[in-house]
């Protein structure tokens, strides 16, 4: 097979000669044009760095005098290599940019040697650099993403731990401490109803890969917004820590963020606690939020002052079962039990907004709302019935 040559010279000695030129050029070079790399310590670039350059230029040599593309084995420096930078946080946009810098570098270092009579061999160089450049471009993402990955896991695995320790109640100091975490004074405790993204109800699209593409946008944006948050998530509901001081004066702003994210409503029920107080902060905002959803609210944030009334009429008690079986001759008159629950829960009152909502006439309202009084005996104009109806309604 004849030899790749430049100026009457084989190419692949050439390399072979100037491997060190080039590498020195290359580490001379790169922190000016990925200033990530620039940061990097000296003796880093000097030592680890120029070894996998010199690694690089080598396979590349290899590939110039026997047109064939290194193994996997061969390329396993660069993926150890592109696993370091992944761990040092250094982006894989930068990682790509150094390998097509140094190939650059090799092609400009060589095309001062080409002649006119080397036109041939100048586009065979070309194209094996391009089908070396794919293959350790490949190699070097896998074993960064690879890595990125294991990093991942083991955050979100020792974020696990510590909302687990926090919400049974044990000892998350230690927990956190073994981890790598802090705990902090306080949370913020959100429990989260998540509202069903269109997609999930349509029947040309697999409800489970909607709702999971849901619950990712929602994880990202929490992670970007406060990359400290604890979260535990369901297609349908979630739980989160979040610690004092990260925003969380801006909870409400976060919760409309998440929903947008979502595309569906969140609606998201909070009380402040200190450590040992999380497990009960949970069962109180998860009864919070009940009575929130109960009581015709879908989205936002609320908190206990915002249905003080509303949560101590659910509470259990014969007074309650009482007042659940006034309503109970409305079983057999659903679109009755609706306009009533809409009325007084959902639309403060007011007849033509509820009409509105119900798709009917106002006049459609008067009928339901009269149909009431004949029932049941309440009437909605009475302050004492209507006491006794919303009691009622948040007792169901």
């Amino acid at each position: 097979m004849r030899p790749i040559t430049f100026g009457g010279r084989p190419l692949h000695e050439e390399l072979a000669v100037r491997q060190d030129e080039i590498v020195a050029s290359v580490i001379g070079s790169v922190g000016g044009l990925v200033p990530s790399y620039g940061a990097l310590p000296r003796e880093q670039l000097q030592n680890e760095f120029a070894a996998v350059v010199a690694t690089t230029v080598r396979l590349f040599t290899d590939l110039v005098r026997d047109r064939r593309l290194p193994e996997a084995d061969d390329l396993e420096p660069l993926r150890e290599a592109a696993a370091r930078r992944a761990e040092e946080g250094i982006p894989l946009g930068d990682i790509l940019a150094v390998y097509h810098l140094g190939c650059s570098m090799v092609v400009d270092e060589l095309a001062v040697l080409a002649t006119p009579d080397d036109v041939a061999d100048l586009i065979e160089v070309n194209r094996l650099l391009l089908a070396f450049l794919a293959r350790a471009v490949a190699e070097a993402s896998a074993g960064y993403l690879a890595a990125s990955r294991e990093t991942l896991s083991e955050a979100q695995g020792a974020k696990q731990a510590l909302m687990d320790a926090l919400l049974e109640g044990s000892d998350a100091a230690t927990v956190a401490a073994r981890v790598g975490l802090t705990v902090a004074d306080e949370y913020a405790v959100l429990a989260i109803a998540i509202g069903a993204h269109p997609d999930e109800a349509s029947p040309e699209i697999d409800t489970g890969v909607a709702s999971r593409r849901k619950l990712r946008r929602i994880r990202h944006d929490l992670d970007v917004a406060v990359p400290e948050a604890l979260a535990s998530m369901t297609a349908s509901t979630a739980t989160v820590l979040i610690p004092a001081g990260q925003g969380v004066e801006r909870l409400g702003d976060l919760v409309q963020q998440l929903s947008r994210a979502a595309g569906a409503p969140l609606l998201a029920a909070v009380e402040m606690s200190a450590p040992d107080g999380v497990p009960a902060a949970v069962h109180l905002t998860a009864e919070v939020l009940q009575v929130a959803t109960e009581s015709g609210r879908t989205a936002g944030l609320v908190e206990l002052d915002d249905v003080l009334v509303e949560y101590q009429l659910s509470l259990s008690s014969a007074a309650r079962l009482r007042l659940t079986q006034l309503l109970r001759p409305l079983d057999d008159h659903p679109d009755v039990l609706e306009t009533l629950r809409v009325f007084v829960l959902e639309e403060g009152m007011n007849r033509r907004r509820t009409a509105r909502r119900l798709s009917v006439h106002p006049n459609t309202v008067d009928y339901r709302l009269r149909r009431v009084r004949t029932l049941v005996g309440l009437d909605t104009s009475k302050p004492a019935d209507l006491q006794k109806i919303l009691a009622a309604l948040v007792g169901t």
